[in-house]
């Protein structure tokens, strides 16, 4: 930061860009446009000048028993309450790498990453080869029991892409009390989820069942989970207690039916309960996260600051106030 060196400061030895993912299954994916990759990359910059002492910030791999199989966790341990992050479909906890170096800067805080069962480094349960049995209920579950073997079951703040949405409302609904906060990433909203698209998702995975088990049973349960799922977040009203922010993406689906749907859907969440707000991610693709990490970064700050009381959350302000400085003098070399 300008002038400072940051107290938080540390670098991430998995940190390098993109992390390859076998599976990406958002609606969109990658960059939007160019000029997308070169925002990216100057906010990459930025966030290269802000490490000035590595040395103060420890990266922890670990793999737990979360009930008779193991769950990867990536965590960057800081001094502050834990931001949990909750990926995209098929997409294991790397995908949030580039921009998890910032946040740590920034807020202090201790970041979570972890893939689901069965995909990237972890492991699938195979005790039980009943669908039923592997929706997001038991992957919440299975998080839970992995989170609370780490000393991580206690307050949090929780950040969510796409399908990680379901899977993080779920977990907030358990711990009503224990969420302080969340930043919704481009999330999926229970109401986008008609019955007839539904009926006609299921048809076609249903068809295609046979061919996705043979190369990925991980994403075979996924699939033909989707009824089990939509049906469960029917009832799984987010808390009205918890403040949101949520943001949406400007592009998403090609379909202008589903993009309007999709984007009404996000607003009358935000209008649900006065503690919640809209942001729109305008010329950003699904994946907000890559096409403009500032904002989300920002979103994330924003709603973190004020769990962490007076004294702390002025703090975090002001680090933020000399990113910000930093990233509006790099405009400049992005327009180029």
């Amino acid at each position: 930061m300008s002038g400072q060196n940051p107290p938080f400061a540390c670098q991430n030895p998995r940190f390098g860009g993109f992390a390859p993912q076998k599976k990406y299954l958002w609606n969109v994916g990658g960059f939007a446009s160019q000029s997308a990759m070169k925002k990216y990359l100057y906010a990459t910059l930025i966030v290269w000048g802000l490490m000035a002492d590595p040395g103060m910030c420890q990266y922890h791999d670990t793999s737990v028993d979360a009930g008779g199989y193991r769950l990867h966790f990536h965590i960057l341990k800081g001094k502050g309450m834990p931001i949990l992050f909750e990926s995209g479909s098929g997409a294991g906890g790397a995908v949030w790498d580039p921009i998890l170096q910032p946040i740590a800067e920034l807020t202090g805080a201790t970041l979570i990453t972890y893939d689901r069962a069965g995909f990237e480094q972890s492991e699938l349960d195979t005790s039980n080869q009943d669908v039923n049995r592997h929706g997001i209920l038991q992957g919440i579950m299975g998080l839970e029991t992995g989170l609370k073997k780490l000393g991580y079951d206690g307050n949090v703040m929780l950040v969510a892409s796409s399908f990680g949405g379901f899977c993080a409302t779920l977990y907030a609904s358990r711990h009503p009390t224990l969420v302080r906060a969340a930043v919704w990433v481009d999330i999926n909203h229970i109401c986008w989820f008609t019955d007839e698209f539904v009926d006609t998702e299921m048809k076609d995975r249903i068809k295609n069942a046979a061919s996705i088990k043979s190369k990925d049973l991980a994403l075979y349960y996924q699939q033909l989970n989707l009824r089990n799922n939509i049906d469960l977040m029917r009832r799984t009203p987010f808390p009205a207690n918890i403040p949101a922010i949520d943001l949406v993406s400007e592009k998403n689906f090609p379909d202008s039916a589903f993009s309007a749907r999709w984007r009404a859907c996000h607003l009358q969440f935000a209008a649900a309960q006065p503690n919640r707000e809209s942001i729109t991610a305008h010329g950003c693709g699904h994946v907000i996260f890559y096409d403009n990490p500032s904002l989300v970064i920002s979103a994330i700050v924003k709603a973190y600051v004020p769990t962490q009381g007076r004294e702390a959350g002025y703090e975090i302000m002001k680090r933020y106030l000399s990113y910000s400085i930093d990233k509006m003098n790099a405009l400049p070399m992005e327009r180029k």
